[in-house]
């Protein structure tokens, strides 16, 4: 009976081997798969940038407003991976504050360039399972970060939609009447969400695989208040590059319609959506080729200098953290 025990522990432990070194090998195949399309992304992207045209605009472009540009860029990140902070606070997981600020700048960087399934959601489950993070509590603090970034968004285009300040063009559809209905619908939104947050007794909502769960009113108020200190960091960037005769208000106006038709049409970074959006909205203010050299200017201190950051430092990342078990 002895022998027959270990005959079979001994054919056990060897199935066990095969499947996990079977294991171990896809995990591999996944990685460098992962490496490879970002690898040829990263290659698609420089492909498609216009390189003569972006040297031209920062030679045009003074170095104070490409300065001061980039240093606003840089607290708008820094606001940004205060959205996963946020998360980490609310999932209670122990990872540290710099590592998940860290993975939610580099994650903000692709989003940005790449768009969101590979930059806001392959990304960070790849480095939120290299630091420990599980893929339960990832996608929470995701959820939770997409949540946080809209709130800003409805709370303060609901605003300026009610305030009439915007003149949709005439080829729109919807008139100043219908922005103004759709503002105070926004609006609406936000007062029922932190009504929400301060009286419900449900504080967990499932809408089909995804759960959400509600933070208390502190916490939801400190969420609408980075997310509009983000949005608001974000027009000031474009503002920089902008004709004079452009007031802050209108530029911010028009940034928060190009954000929501950017994602509608779901194309990485909206090219082509911001500056269609922009020329539109601004065509009576200033000439189309300085709102288009703007644009460019905006771009490369928003996103493509960041980018360029982010590949150096997610491959120093990669190398020098190792996989938590």
């Amino acid at each position: 009976m002895g022998g027959s025990n270990s005959t079979g522990v001994f054919a056990n432990a060897k199935v066990w081997c095969k499947e996990h070194i079977a294991w171990i090998w896809v995990k591999r195949i996944l990685t460098w798969g992962f490496f490879i399309l970002i690898g040829w992304l990263l290659i698609q992207q420089a492909m498609n940038i216009e390189w003569q045209q972006v040297f031209e605009t920062l030679k045009q472009t003074s170095k104070l407003s490409l300065l001061t540009g980039f240093s606003l860029a840089v607290c708008c990140y820094i606001v940004f991976g205060s959205y996963d902070l946020l998360g980490r606070y609310l999932t209670g997981i122990k990872a540290s504050v710099s590592k998940v600020w860290f993975i939610a700048w580099l994650s903000y960087a692709f989003n940005l360039n790449l768009g969101a399934m590979v930059g806001g959601v392959a990304f960070r489950y790849r480095l939120y399972s290299k630091i420990g993070v599980s893929t339960g509590d990832t996608t929470r603090i995701i959820g939770f970060s997409v949540l946080t970034n809209w709130l800003g968004y409805v709370a303060l285009a609901g605003g300026l939609f009610v305030s009439g300040q915007i003149e949709p063009p005439a080829t729109w559809e919807i008139g100043k009447i219908g922005m103004q209905v759709l503002g105070a619908v926004f609006i609406g939104v936000i007062v029922l969400y932190l009504g929400a947050c301060g009286f419900s007794r449900k504080r967990q909502f499932s809408i089909r695989d995804f759960t959400l769960t509600l933070p208390k009113i502190h916490l939801a108020s400190l969420q609408l208040a980075l997310a509009s200190l983000h949005c608001l960091l974000m027009a000031s960037v474009i503002y920089q590059f902008l004709p004079a005769d452009i007031a802050f208000a209108t530029a911010f106006a028009v940034l928060l319609v190009s954000a929501v038709a950017g994602a509608v049409t779901h194309i990485p970074g909206g090219l082509g959506v911001l500056e269609a959006v922009f020329v539109a909205l601004l065509a009576s203010q200033a000439d189309k080729s300085t709102i288009i050299a703007a644009l460019f200017a905006y771009r490369c201190v928003f996103y493509l200098a960041p980018l360029g950051l982010a590949t150096i430092a997610y491959f120093i990342f990669e190398a020098f953290v190792r996989d938590k078990k």
